[in-house]
């Protein structure tokens, strides 16, 4: 039916603040498949001492070394090689080079790339927006405000703006991941496997958006069996 074995390998991209991370969780959610966060796979593997993996990430990580393609490769493909990923997973965070994608090719056969589209400036407005208090609870000045203004609803606590929330660095970050991933997100582009959804609405439109594409793509493939 199908053309492969796993008919749910995706990539997700999209810039800070884009809400790929929970589509991703979403989709994970619905399909069975896993979330695969090459941040959050890196600390694991660093603290699972029974990795093979896991001292040579700890000496690179500890002192602020970059880990290299090959070893990000290594991982990510012992990762998808679990059985949980038998009917597919969802990667978040990789691939982030040229050298990566090559690998990737190599080591599955993705069915979807999707970018949640979402501008710089809406980017900018949605994190410069954030206020969070000293027990870790978030709101938002426009999208989730409190009662109060400045004071938390949940504990009371007064509210103030993260250090790497304020404009000028979240510009900086914007930058780092256009670097990085647009020239990914043009070659998946040019052979034509790219899915773009518009991300700046409602978590559920946006996931609504995803999941039709993806029961169109399927349906095709029936049609043609």
């Amino acid at each position: 039916m199908f053309k492969n074995e796993k008919p749910f390998e995706i990539i997700m991209f999209g810039p800070p603040a884009s809400g790929k991370g929970t589509q991703a969780k979403l989709l994970s959610e619905t399909f069975k498949i896993p979330h695969i966060s090459t941040g959050d796979l890196l600390r694991a593997i660093k603290l699972d001492k029974s990795n093979p993996l896991s001292q040579e990430l700890s000496d690179l990580m500890d002192n602020g070394k970059l880990v290299s393609d090959e070893l990000i490769t290594k991982m990510v493909d012992g990762r998808i090689k679990e059985e949980d990923c038998k009917s597919g997973y969802i990667l978040d965070g990789f691939p982030r080079t040229q050298d990566q994608v090559r690998a990737l090719e190599q080591m599955s056969d993705i069915d979807y790339v999707f970018l949640v589209d979402v501008s710089d400036e809406a980017v900018i407005e949605r994190i410069a927006g954030r206020r969070i208090c000293k027990n870790a609870h978030t709101w938002h000045v426009k999208y989730n405000p409190t009662a109060t203004e400045g004071i938390c609803d949940t504990c009371g606590e007064a509210l103030f703006i993260r250090d790497d929330d304020n404009e000028e660095k979240i510009k900086a970050r914007l930058k780092v991941y256009h670097d990085n991933t647009d020239p990914i997100v043009e070659l998946y582009e040019s052979q034509g496997k790219l899915i773009q959804v518009n991300g700046e609405q409602h978590i559920e439109g946006v996931f609504q958006q995803i999941v039709q594409k993806m029961v169109d793509d399927l349906r095709k493939q029936i049609e043609v069996k």
